[in-house]
């Protein structure tokens, strides 16, 4: 793990592990410092993806009706749509969940 930081012009390991961002903190938790999914400190960042960030902006806002809207040019009306927000929410280590008034589910 050191000879990456030696590549650096300063650790940035306090950064990446700042409880301001949790989705970072998360997976640097796991990838970074190779702690397993049980660790106190992943399962700590894992639950607080759900709860402070981005992650609970993007559910937030799903809320919205027009947010459901089908766009006919998937690919031209990138970030729009539903399925561009999920492949975030993936991406960001979001928690599986049933939304309200929802059939779909986020992974």
């Amino acid at each position: 793990m050191d000879t990456w930081k030696a590549l650096l012009k300063a650790d940035p390991s306090d950064w990446l592990l700042e409880k301001e961002n949790p989705s970072v903190r998360y997976f640097a938790l796991k990838q970074i410092l190779d702690l397993p999914e049980d660790d106190p400190a992943v399962l700590e960042a894992k639950n607080q993806i759900m709860q402070y960030g981005i992650v609970p902006e993007i559910l937030q806002k799903q809320q919205d009706p027009a947010y459901l809207q089908t766009y006919h040019r998937f690919y031209t009306c990138k970030y729009k749509g539903l399925v561009w927000s999920l492949i975030t929410l993936a991406e960001l280590g979001a928690a599986r969940c049933r939304r309200s008034g929802s059939s779909a589910n986020i992974s």
